[in-house]
């Protein structure tokens, strides 16, 4: 589902309706100047739903700060090193008792993460994280992002024990909406809402959206609604009309992009005027809103697709800075369809897909890859949008791992990470950061493949998302961890490797 950006066509820009984008109505045409008018917006409704409203006006107050954005994807069956490692760089190459650094620039990405190669200078690979606590065995659970041990089994999808490094950083960056938390549940595409990896503290998790078309309608507006919908409500935008004509009279360029994919979403998620009824009677959707395939997406691949698309639209809106899509659910379970048949545990263990006739460790590069593909047009979607001299993309980060550490049965002896983008220039990117590793460690039923061992001692992945959290200007002591770990500055983070 590609979606293309078009210049928008409002009822009240339009020369039949108020006069030109230029006509402003009387009650603005005055000489009004741009704080004056922006200070006006800002305490009323528009600067509550327009966040360019809000972003201009402490520009002028001399308080404007470029928001930060965060994505964590999340997927299953682990992130086997030959999937994340350079070409040049195998794994046996890599033992060694020392940290080191490489740099990417003459590197080439391995085919599951080939997708993020137009973007290299914005990334860091990361190995020889430990899992600490967390026993990420078929997934972690809600421990893959709190960075704690909540058990297993079925202990991992009840035990809520801390917060979730997303929602930690949603506290910080805030947003219309604090924490978008999609969800992919393999084969099973009549799943509305799932807890999987996510919570605001301990007992406090957040649901994962699993439906698309849901998604959808929370963030875009009812995808079946009837005209009587329409009718029965006033479109918050009419009532703002006046507003948007005086903002947009005073911008130029960038800011006037801005504010128009602004409008674009909140007419999109509204639907309430008679212009709208009109388009939805056409079968016409909103232009800021992703284009939903009929019927709904139904297989993983799909759903997978639909939910990126979904992600992009709410971050260049301004809905949300902090997005959470956890592709498996944070363990294994159901089907890849659209990709492969095969139950996602078989093909953890390397069992044969007869009817493509490839086996669990040919599928499972298929599956990256495609996510990877749709992180990497997430990536494009943010680069194309102008924001303070330079793109969204240059404000962002993007949290690429596996919720199963390096392999579908592990004990965390490993967990591969890969980060794109800087945050504004808070993150060392460019380079390939290997922690002590020792000998690959034994391989298990079924899959022919060795695998990284992180030395005991180690950064964990606590050390990372407490480096993530002052990358967005909270610095903390540590992160979740408990007893004695707390000071120990190793698990502690942040590191210095990642952290400019």
């Amino acid at each position: 589902m590609r979606m293309v950006y078009r210049a928008p066509s409002f009822p009240w820009t339009s020369t039949t309706a108020l006069g030109s984008r230029n006509d402003c109505p009387s009650t603005y045409r005055a000489a009004i100047g741009r704080r004056t008018l922006l200070k006006s917006l800002s305490a009323g409704a528009s600067g509550l739903f327009l966040p360019l409203i809000n972003k201009l006006s402490a520009q002028d107050a001399g308080v404007y700060r470029t928001p930060k954005r965060v994505v964590f994807v999340l997927f299953g069956n682990g992130f086997h090193e030959p999937a994340s490692l350079p070409k040049e760089l195998p794994a046996p190459q890599l033992e060694g008792t020392r940290t080191r650094v490489f740099p990417l620039a003459d590197l080439t990405l391995p085919h599951d993460i080939e997708p993020f190669t137009p973007w290299k200078d914005r990334l860091a690979i990361i190995h020889g994280l430990r899992s600490g606590s967390v026993h990420p065995d078929h997934g972690a659970g809600f421990g893959a992002l709190a960075a704690v041990n909540v058990g297993v089994g079925d202990d991992k999808r009840r035990n809520v024990l801390a917060e979730s490094i997303d929602a930690a950083i949603a506290r910080k960056l805030r947003g219309i909406y604090p924490l978008l938390n999609l969800g992919v549940d393999p084969g099973q595409p009549a799943t509305k809402a799932v807890r999987c990896s996510s919570a605001w503290g301990p007992g406090r998790p957040l649901a994962a959206q699993c439906r698309p078309e849901l998604a959808y309608e929370s963030l875009f507006g009812a995808v079946n609604a009837t005209r009587n919908d329409f009718a029965l409500r006033r479109n918050l935008l009419d009532l703002m009309r006046d507003d948007v004509q005086a903002l947009r009279s005073q911008l130029r360029g960038a800011e006037l992009t801005q504010l128009d994919y602004q409008i674009e979403a909140y007419e999109s998620m509204s639907r309430r005027n008679a212009e709208l009824s009109g388009m939805f009677e056409r079968g016409e959707l909103a232009k800021s809103a992703p284009k939903l395939p009929a019927p709904f997406p139904m297989t993983f691949k799909d759903t997978v697709t639909a939910q990126f698309d979904i992600a992009a639209s709410a971050l260049v809106a301004g809905l949300t800075h902090v997005a959470t899509i956890a592709t498996e659910l944070c363990t294994i379970r159901g089907n890849y369809t659209g990709i492969s048949d095969m139950g996602t545990h078989g093909v953890g263990h390397n069992e044969k897909d007869a009817k493509l006739g490839l086996t669990g460790l040919q599928i499972l590069p298929l599956v990256r890859r495609h996510i990877a593909e749709r992180t990497a047009a997430l990536l494009k979607r943010l680069a194309d949008m102008p924001e303070d001299g330079g793109t969204m993309l240059d404000n962002t980060l993007v949290v690429f791992t596996s919720d199963s550490a390096n392999r579908q049965h592990t004990h965390g002896e490993n967990w591969p990470f890969v980060l794109l983008g800087n945050l504004g220039g808070r993150i060392k990117t460019g380079q390939l950061v290997v922690y002590p590793i020792s000998k690959d460690s034994p391989t298990y039923s079924g899959t022919p493949n060795r695998y990284m061992t992180a030395a005991a001692d180690n950064p964990s992945i606590n050390a990372l998302y407490n480096t993530l959290l002052h990358a967005v200007g909270d610095p903390r002591e540590h992160f979740n961890l408990v007893g004695q770990d707390q000071k120990n500055p190793t698990l502690a983070g942040p590191l210095r490797e990642l952290l400019v």
